[in-house]
C-alpha cells in the first residue's frame, strides 16, 4: 500500500509493542509449535509477527508496502516475507494453519475484502483460524477517510451479519466478534472442514 510506504519510518516509532499481540497469541495458542501462520499486512513485523515467531511458530509475512517489508527484514531477518496482496495471496492452497490480519482488512474496498476472504480461505487448511480486524459498519462503497501522520487513509466495512454471510459464502465460519470501542472490531473465523 503506497500510503504505508509514505509513513513507514514514522509508523515504526509510533506503533505500540503490544497492539494485537494478546489477541493473536490467544487464537493460535492451541496450535502446536512449528505450525505455519501467515501474517497478512505484516508491516514491519513488530509486534505481531515477532511475538508469533518468539512463541515458536513458523510465520510468513505478507504485505504490499516495499518500505514496510524492508523494515520487516531488518527486524526479523530469519523470517520470510513476501510482497503481495491478500486479494490474490501468492501461496499454494491449504498450506497455513492460521492467518492473522491486524489493522489491514479495513483499508480494502468492500469488493477487495470479498476477494481477500476467498483468497485467505484458499490458503488455509481445514479448521484453521483466521483473525482479522475490520470496520463493523453499515456503510456503502464510499467508505470513510482518516489520517495517520498527515497521510490520508480510506476505511471500508460491513456489518457483523454481512461479514458472517460473506465469510460463509467463501468457506469460512464466523466464530466470534469483539468490539474494542475506539480501537477496532476484530473477527475470528475458521476455515470450514
Amino acid at each position: 500500500m503506497r500510503e504505508y510506504d509514505i509513513i513507514a519510518d514514522w509508523y515504526a516509532g509510533d506503533r505500540g509493542r503490544t497492539v494485537g499481540v494478546r489477541e493473536a497469541l490467544d487464537v493460535v495458542r492451541s496450535l502446536p509449535a512449528g505450525s505455519r501462520i501467515v501474517d497478512i499486512g505484516c508491516g514491519n513485523g513488530v509486534p505481531i509477527t515477532e511475538a508469533l515467531v518468539h512463541a515458536g511458530y513458523r510465520v510468513v509475512g505478507l504485505d504490499s508496502s516495499a518500505k514496510m517489508l524492508m523494515q520487516f527484514r531488518t527486524n526479523l531477518p530469519g523470517t520470510p516475507a513476501v510482497r503481495g496482496t491478500v486479494q490474490s495471496c501468492p501461496f499454494d492452497g491449504g498450506v497455513f494453519d492460521a492467518a492473522i490480519s491486524w489493522g489491514m482488512i479495513f483499508h480494502l474496498t468492500r469488493q477487495d475484502q470479498v476477494r481477500a476472504f476467498a483468497s485467505v480461505a484458499r490458503i488455509l487448511k481445514a479448521g484453521a483460524p483466521f483473525l482479522f480486524t475490520a470496520a463493523d459498519v453499515d456503510g456503502d462503497d464510499a467508505g470513510i477517510t482518516g489520517t495517520m501522520n498527515g497521510t490520508t487513509f480510506h476505511y471500508y466495512g460491513f456489518t457483523a451479519d454481512q461479514y458472517r454471510a460473506l465469510l460463509m459464502e467463501r468457506g469460512l465460519t464466523l466464530i466470534d466478534v469483539h468490539d474494542d470501542p475506539g480501537v477496532s472490531t476484530y473477527f475470528l473465523a475458521r476455515k470450514c472442514l
